[in-house]
């Protein structure tokens, strides 16, 4: 297979301790959406077309450097940059970047950067078959949104590293975006339908029950540090999208703050002591919940329809997905 990407030494990024950040971790309570018109209505970039229904978008890495209280985006280290749809960006613990591909069917698969080599690999390789919005499961197995052959009807998958013992993690379909709990009894997805709605899913019932959340929700899930929260957000009627701590036990709703603009998407970056920094795109700049406010971290004003952003674990990398 071909290496899709152009990488700039990232092996040499080195991994900062940053100090403590504005926003506190919830408490130990419990509280922890792409792309296309007919093959994935869980539309990151809904409206962009491609020859086959994907939007073209590359992933791009950039060092996350720290002064202080605040995050500083640091030099340009390449990225997925090949022609056509690469997107969904989510690092792993083990210096690897799992992300969602598509080829010219219009079906999607899920490959893996490998950060140290620059090489990438298939995780999955399923013809006739989609897999959308990798992610490492708090049980550390590999999780997915899985599409059928013949039609739509995704949701959660489970499986192993190498995609095989795969199995549904929940039943309700279609869902296009999900976070899991900390202990996998829950799982709260985006449900697809008129109108789109958060939805959370007890697993550890016979059949599963499903609770109404809420209407509006975002596409970005993310477990809060070591408690059972999610953070996701819901958007009002101007499109302004607030994050809120979901309680995955109790269901209840914690708002906390807008984000910038009309931007859906958001990264959260853990730090050692718990305490969690959260990352925006507002106009060209990148910039981070400083003290009750939003501050710049960064310019990346020559990338065009940024989307997507993700931390890596040892909060030195970070990846933005815009358009080609």
């Amino acid at each position: 297979m071909k290496t899709w990407l152009s990488l700039i030494s990232i092996a040499a990024v080195a991994a900062c301790s940053p100090a403590a950040q504005n926003e506190a971790a919830p408490d130990e309570t419990p509280v922890t959406p792409d792309e296309t018109a007919q093959v994935d209505t869980t539309g990151d970039e809904a409206g962009e077309e491609d020859v086959a229904g994907l939007p073209g978008t590359d992933i791009h890495l950039f060092a996350l450097d720290w002064s202080g209280d605040a995050p500083v985006l640091g030099a340009s280290l390449g990225g997925v940059t090949r022609a056509g749809y690469d997107n969904q960006p989510f690092f792993t613990g083990d210096g690897g970047l799992l992300y969602t591909a598509g080829d010219e069917s219009g079906e999607t698969d899920i490959w893996r950067l490998d950060l140290a080599t620059g090489e990438t690999m298939p995780v999955t390789q399923t013809p006739g078959e989609s897999e959308y919005s990798p992610r490492i499961a708090p049980d550390g197995r590999l999780s997915y949104i899985y599409q059928p052959p013949s039609g739509y009807a995704g949701n959660a998958y489970l499986a192993n590293p190498d995609n095989s013992a795969r199995e549904p993690a929940e039943a309700l379909a279609p869902v296009g975006y999900y976070g899991f709990s900390g202990d996998m009894s829950a799982v709260a997805v985006f449900h697809l339908g008129e109108p789109m709605t958060l939805q959370l899913i007890d697993r550890t019932t016979t059949p599963e029950t499903v609770t109404h959340i809420a209407d509006n929700p975002g596409r970005s899930f993310f477990r809060a540090g070591r408690g059972p929260a999610l953070y996701v957000t819901l958007a009002d009627d101007a499109g302004i999208h607030t994050v809120h701590a979901l309680n995955t036990q109790t269901g209840e709703l914690r708002e906390m703050f807008a984000l910038p603009g009309t931007s859906q998407d958001f990264a959260v970056a853990i730090l050692p002591d718990d305490r969690i920094t959260f990352i925006a795109m507002h106009d060209d700049r990148l910039v981070w919940r400083a003290w009750g406010g939003w501050e710049p971290i960064g310019s990346i004003d020559w990338l065009t329809g940024v989307t997507r952003l993700a931390i890596s674990p040892d909060l030195s990398t970070l990846a933005v997905v815009a358009e080609e």
